[in-house]
């Protein structure tokens, strides 16, 4: 019996043994399903058309903090497709040097092969060879080809060759606007809080984003050539003299134009002409403005511009539209402290043409104003200017009381500037350590 049970547990072992041989691991060399094929890639590449920057190189110069101000081209292979815009036909998206997601660089809005608007997202797939003309920068830690940016090359298929950027010219002032080039330049050295306000801009329209008719704005690009090559945004601006858009074919490509506002980087990757711009010359012609001038203020500025002269320490602004009431409010009373600023709300430019006499009426109310005798003169001010930088001042008939928010009719007489095929007025705010009064517009009626 004994005999028996030894020879049982003889059995169960050699049983153990030969199925253990199981877990026994397979040779080191031996390959398997999960062997990790990532490659370190060596940066490579001048970022010219022939001879593109890899995605490798790309990052070194963003890690850097190098980027760059002018448009390269960077070789790569789609591995991931982030948003597709429909509206603006630009897509976001990712390319790398091999498959793997990690330091891949991000493609923001860009737009298609020869500049063309993406239709449908089925467009790019995963794993497209493509070739990308743009900037590159670094946005909160994301390394990416900037909004602006063209597909150059798709899976082998060339575009057209990108024009060459001209030369930065002018100063950006009425009489010697920037050309597109120079916008860009100065736009691009910006931060994200920058801005370089009430600048001119030269170009040719070459390509029409978005007319809407509902905010009587357009969203559309300039060039120096016509063409999309080095293009430049005109975000939701407006018509001539700063007039709403009623219909998309007020502008084409093709026209030629001169547009007034201000140049940002907004959110540090995209070069723009912000909202608010107004187109000033039309094929050369010269803007006609409208005859005289209306503005409730109900609804918002109504084409109106600020203007801060100077702000002291402590204010970030002093006109602002009141929504709730439906009128303009200028005030530098700051955390309870009076803070010198000056600032103007001036209007879209207007003409008086064919006037032998012209009158402003406005409706205004405030409190807090200086004690001495002749102070809210001082504070409150309208101006005029027939061209929008040389300013005289013209009196005003019929103030505040200054104790109460009662709303009195102003006047000023601008027969001095009948005749003028350009005009505009400025509401003038001017606080001082002693006094930051409360000033609010509405109603301004010029005819």
């Amino acid at each position: 019996m004994k005999k028996v049970f030894l020879s049982l547990i003889a059995l169960a072992t050699m049983a153990f043994a030969f199925t253990g041989c199981e877990d026994v691991p397979m040779p080191y060399d031996q390959p398997t399903a999960n062997t990790d094929t990532t490659k370190t890639v060596v940066p490579s590449g001048s970022g010219t058309a022939d001879d593109p920057y890899n995605v490798a190189k790309a990052m070194e110069i963003i890690k850097a903090g190098t980027y760059t101000t002018e448009p390269v081209y960077v070789k790569g292979r789609i591995v991931g497709l982030s948003e597709f815009n429909s509206s603006f036909g630009n897509y976001t998206y990712y390319i790398n040097d091999t498959e793997s997601s990690d330091n891949q660089l991000e493609i923001y809005r860009g737009k298609g092969l020869n500049q063309a608007k993406f239709t449908s997202e089925d467009d790019l797939k995963i794993g497209d060879e493509v070739v990308v003309y743009g900037a590159l920068t670094s946005y909160n830690g994301t390394a990416e080809m900037t909004s602006g940016n063209y597909i150059y090359s798709l899976n082998g298929k060339q575009g057209t060759p990108v024009t060459p950027a001209a030369d930065p010219k002018g100063t950006g002032s009425e009489a010697d606007p920037f050309n597109v080039a120079a916008a860009a330049k100065a736009a691009s050295a910006l931060d994200e809080n920058g801005k370089v306000p009430g600048v001119y801009v030269a170009g040719i329209i070459s390509e029409v984003g978005e007319v809407n008719t509902s905010f009587g704005n357009a969203t559309y690009y300039i060039s120096d050539d016509g063409t999309k090559s080095n293009q430049f945004e005109i975000y939701r601006g407006y018509y001539l003299n700063g007039a709403k858009f009623t219909s998309a074919d007020q502008i084409k490509v093709g026209d030629k134009v001169v547009v007034k506002g201000d140049l940002v980087n907004f959110k540090g990757n995209t070069i723009e002409m912000t909202q608010g711009s107004q187109i000033v010359s039309l094929n050369n012609g010269g803007a006609t403005a409208a005859t005289g001038l209306s503005a409730t203020f109900k609804d918002g500025l109504d084409n109106f511009t600020i203007k801060d002269v100077t702000l002291g320490e402590g204010a970030t602004y002093v006109w602002k539209h009141d929504a709730t009431n439906g009128y303009m409010k200028a005030s530098a009373y700051v955390n309870k402290v009076n803070v010198p600023c000056q600032s103007r709300l001036v209007s879209p430019a207007f003409s008086l043409d064919g006037l032998t006499k012209a009158t402003l009426t406005f409706q205004h109310a405030g409190k807090f104003f200086g004690k001495n005798e002749g102070d809210m003169a001082k504070e409150i001010q309208v101006l005029a200017s027939t061209d929008g930088v040389n300013w005289k001042e013209v009196a005003i008939s019929g103030y505040p009381s200054g104790a109460d928010w009662t709303f009195v009719e102003g006047t000023c007489d601008l027969s001095a500037f009948a005749g003028q095929k350009t005009v505009y007025i400025a509401f003038q705010y001017t606080s001082t350590a002693d006094a930051a009064p409360t000033w609010e517009v509405k109603d301004v009626v010029v005819k």
